[in-house]
């Protein structure tokens, strides 16, 4: 037991010793280790850049007319460049793709527009302005408090009475917010105490959901639209990259850390050669 002390305490003093003389050679000499530090870094950037030179260049693409000319023929024809190259099923496969996005867009449009025309119609037919400015007393409305604002156009039908202004938010307004909802025609006002659902205006629930299903429709026809971008751009590269004169000057694969140890936190890059 006291030998182990004994040992504890040598190598403590040994330890206190040499921390000592780490202190005194940093006090003699306090630009020592940066300067090591420097030259250390510099001998390994040298290395590296010795090293980098036995590399062989990086693969590089050729692009000629070929390649470039079938990249536009997909870009304004989705399948016209795979049809150069000689490769017809993909052709096909991009010619089919772009049929059937336009015809999605073009029947998920018409089947929105012809809707919306309908609920506006039905809009128009259901719920009244007139009845609903009643209700209005500016800061509540249908005993709601005012959120939306009902803008007027003044008097278009010559009843001397002003009409609204019917946009986009009034048609949105009329079927999404409470305060609008006494201006329906089957609207039912119970009284004070009145527990009022607005399930029970069935006019409305009908104008909602006829409104739920032109936008969705519409929704569908944006997906079919972006469809149709992305396969114009897909068969140009597709295309190009698969011109038959399209080579690359090595087949042999090799990778490689790039460290600078100037700034190795921002300095560290890799490169995938061909």
């Amino acid at each position: 037991m006291n030998q182990f002390k004994f040992k504890d305490k040598s190598a403590h003093i040994c330890i206190h010793s040499r921390q000592n003389a780490f202190k005194r050679f940093s006090n003699l000499w306090p630009g020592t280790f940066n300067k090591l530090t420097q030259s250390l870094a510099i001998l390994l950037l040298i290395v590296s850049f010795a090293w980098a030179g036995d590399q062989k260049a990086p693969a590089k693409l050729q692009v000629n007319r070929t390649m470039v000319t079938n990249f536009f023929k997909s870009l304004i024809i989705p399948g016209w460049g795979q049809w150069s190259n000689g490769h017809k099923v993909r052709s096909v496969a991009f010619v089919t793709a772009e049929i059937a996005s336009i015809y999605g867009y073009q029947v998920n449009y018409g089947d929105g527009e012809s809707l919306e025309t309908t609920f506006k119609l039905y809009a128009d037919e259901h719920w009244d302005y007139q009845v609903w400015s009643l209700n209005d007393d500016g800061e509540t409305a249908c005993g709601n408090l005012r959120t939306h604002q009902m803008p007027t156009i003044g008097d278009i039908d010559g009843d001397g009475l002003d009409d609204p202004l019917k946009d986009h938010h009034f048609y949105e307004n009329i079927g999404k917010y409470p305060e609008f909802s006494c201006g329906w025609d089957d609207y039912i006002d119970g009284g004070i105490g009145y527990d009022y659902d607005e399930d029970d205006t069935k006019n409305k629930a009908e104008y909602i959901d006829m409104r739920t299903r032109s936008n969705q429709l519409y929704r569908y026809a944006q997906v079919s639209g972006t469809l149709v971008m992305v396969n114009h751009l897909i068969s140009a590269f597709d295309a190009a990259l698969g011109t038959d004169i399209t080579t690359f000057e090595s087949t042999n694969y090799t990778g490689k850390v790039y460290i600078n140890p100037l700034n190795a936190l921002n300095s560290i890059a890799l490169e995938v050669k061909f």
